[in-house]
Parts: structure tokens; sequence; C-alpha cells
């Protein structure tokens, strides 16, 4: 193994992250026995610390670097972001309004349907896009947010990063305290899935240098605590996924993992991890209709239907191929069109604003 220049542990993160996305959708939502229970159980808070993962490996290059120019800035979250995202749902909604919906409608109205449901956060059975209105709410203020980081000293960083956990920690456990909080801090700015776009900027800066056993430490913790919760005190179990302290906890160590150890190159896993990088976005916004509507359909023709976690696994594999193959083909011809169209109307506006 050899270790280069370029920082391919993030490619490792993004390509186990979008894996994990795909099989925490792949896991029924009921369990028939107590065995069926427990993976559920012990897989889930790891598997939904890498939705705060993607958050953090979104933070820690976009509030490092990248927003000197705002304009600029937007235009390119514009053209990466936003079109593929419109893009995808626009599939999503072909398949189940138009593919398989009986309403009969005019071309425009179909037009105006989709483009409402995409601004409402509405499109036909594509549950997992509620990341991506956040993740476009996080983009908008960006540009101000890495200033304000960047003009803060370690020791203001740290303080406003205890502030920001402290808060959150406070609206996940005084409600099912008895404390009704909700009133008293919608009005905070610094709290939600904020915290983890800050947190992967945060901890590399503030980190990269320290000993990793306090963040494993902390990581084993915060699983510990969750399973507690699950086995020993299923009536009170308040924020054990997503936004709870326990699962930052996770997020955050398996983060700092692959930061301190994760940049060795292994040459066919790095190129693989590399290519799969490249399109994990793509991936991510189709793999749910791909799941429910070809993944799943194959593998309950076969034996595997029959047991549990080859079953989820066989889904994920499945759903992860396809999905990527589908990615790779629509990146590399539809969406390429797409963008090079923006690209052009950009330029063309750019250079007649200049001859005016």
């Amino acid at each position: 193994m050899e270790r280069k220049n370029r920082e391919i542990q993030y490619d490792y993160l993004r390509v186990i992250a979008v894996i994990a996305i795909i099989m925490v959708h792949s896991i029924p939502a009921e369990a028939a026995n107590d065995k069926q229970w427990f993976f559920s159980a012990a897989f889930m808070p790891v598997l939904l610390s890498f939705v705060g993962i993607y958050f953090m490996l979104s933070g820690l290059f976009i509030l490092d670097h990248g927003t000197e120019n705002i304009l600029a800035f937007y235009i390119n979250r514009f053209r990466t972001i936003v079109i593929p995202f419109g893009f995808y749902t626009g599939i999503y909604y072909f398949y189940y309004n138009i593919y398989l919906g009986q309403e009969k409608l005019t071309a425009v109205e179909h037009m105006r349907a989709w483009f409402l449901g995409w601004l409402t956060e509405t499109t036909p059975m594509a549950p997992h896009m509620w990341f991506m209105y956040v993740i476009l709410a996080l983009y908008l203020c960006a540009p101000f947010l890495s200033r304000m980081l960047r003009a803060m000293n370690d020791h203001e960083l740290k303080i406003f990063l205890a502030m920001i956990l402290i808060i959150q920690s406070l609206l996940v456990y005084l409600r099912p305290l008895g404390f009704l909080a909700e009133e008293s801090f919608q009005y905070m700015i610094f709290k939600g899935w904020l915290i983890y776009f800050v947190l992967g900027y945060s901890l590399k800066r503030l980190y990269h240098n320290s000993r990793y056993l306090p963040f494993a430490a902390a990581g084993l913790a915060g699983f510990a605590l969750t399973m507690f919760q699950k086995c020993f005190t299923p009536s009170f179990t308040p924020g054990i996924h997503d936004l709870a302290p326990t699962v930052t906890a996770i997020a955050s160590s398996i983060f700092l993992f692959f930061e301190f150890y994760g940049n060795v190159s292994i040459p066919l896993i790095t190129k693989a991890c590399g290519f799969i990088s490249r399109h994990s976005y793509s991936v991510y916004l189709i793999h749910y209709l791909v799941l429910g509507q070809l993944s799943a359909v194959i593998i309950e023709k076969t034996w595997i239907r029959h047991f549990y976690v080859p079953k989820i696994l066989c889904l994920t594999a499945l759903t992860l191929l396809i999905s990527l193959v589908v990615a790779w083909l629509l990146d590399e011809t539809v969406l390429k069109l797409l963008k090079r169209i923006m690209e052009l109307i950009w330029k063309r506006g750019m250079t007649d604003k200049g001859e005016k």
C-alpha cells in the first residue's frame, strides 16, 4: 500500500456513506423476531450516522475554501446540485405520475405539477429527497458562514461548537423529560443539521493533530448509550438517531478515523471508490426508485428473500450496482449536456453584459 497526496479518505467515506444510506432503506421497518430486531437496532445508529457524515463532508470543503466569489459559488451550486436534483425529481414524477399514473394531464400541466412538487417537497415516492432541501438551505448561507468561522480563532470556534451541541442536546432531551422547550428555542439559528455542516470543518481544523483515542471512546460511548436506551429503556428513547448527541459522537469518531488513518491507497479499491464517489450524488438521488421498483422485485423472486440479513445485503449491493450504472449513464450524457447548456447561458450573459 502507498500513500498519495490526494485525500482519498474522503472518497472512501463518501462511498461508505452512500452504501449505508441504501442499507438503511433496505432494512425492513418491522422485525419478525428478536434477532432481527437486534440486528436492526445495532446497525441503524451506525448507518444513520453517515447521514451526518454527508453533511460533514460538504461543510468540510465548502467552509474551508471555495466561497470567495459568492456569485460564482451560487452559479456552480446551481449547475452541480440544483440541475441534477430537478432532473431526478423529474424521473420520479415521470415514473409514478405518468408511466404508472392514471390521471390524464397535458404536457404543460405535468410540467407544472412536477415543478410544484419539486418546490414543495412532494415529489412522489421520494422521501429521501428531504436531504436536498436541507443541503440547499445550508449552501445558501455557506459563503457567509464560512467567513464567520474562518474569522474565529480556535478557542472561539470551540465555544461555538459547544454552544450549538448543548442547544441541540437540550432540544433532544428536554421534551421527553416533560419540559416543552420548542417555544423557547424556536428562534435559535444554530441548531439542527447545521451542526454536522459545521462539524466537518471544525473537527479537521481543531483536531487534525490530536490523538484519536478520545474520539473513538466517545463514539463507542455514544453507540453503547443508544443500545442501552433501545434495550433497557424502550419507553424513553429520545433522539436515538440523527441529531442526538450520541449519534453525533458516532459520526465524529468515524469521520476522524478516516481523517487520521484513511489516506491509504490500495490501487484497485482506490480507483473503484474514486469512480463511485464521483457519481455518489446521482446514486443517492436515484437509489430509492431503483430499490423499490427493481432490486426488491428481483430479490423477491429468489431464495434469498427467506433470509433476513442476506436479503438486506443483496438488496444493498444490487441497488448500488444498478444505481451506479444509471447514475454513470445519466451523468455522462443528459446531465453533462444540461450543465453545459447552463455554462453557455451564463457565459453568453456575461459576454452581453460586458459588451454593454
